[in-house]
């Protein structure tokens, strides 16, 4: 992780990185950057809650301006 950190230092305008999913939210914001790592659609396989976590997904919409929102969206099945 520290090449990357290092590279998004260097480039100021970065502002969201996107990981894989964990099946649980995980959100971290380091020297401006905010860090995600989301839940999956396939989470409705659990067959009911995951770590007392509702099976979700993540919703982002970004912004030419470079801002960006993101929500936390229940899986209905």
């Amino acid at each position: 992780m520290g090449k990357i950190i290092r590279l998004f230092y260097q480039h100021p305008d970065v502002k969201l990185c996107l990981s894989g999913y964990i099946h649980l939210k995980d959100k971290v914001v380091y020297n401006n950057v905010t860090y995600l790592c989301n839940g999956a659609v396939s989470g409705a396989w659990w067959d009911g809650n995951n770590r007392e976590m509702a099976p979700r997904y993540g919703l982002i919409e970004l912004f030419s301006n470079g801002d960006f929102t993101e929500r936390y969206i229940n899986h209905q099945a």
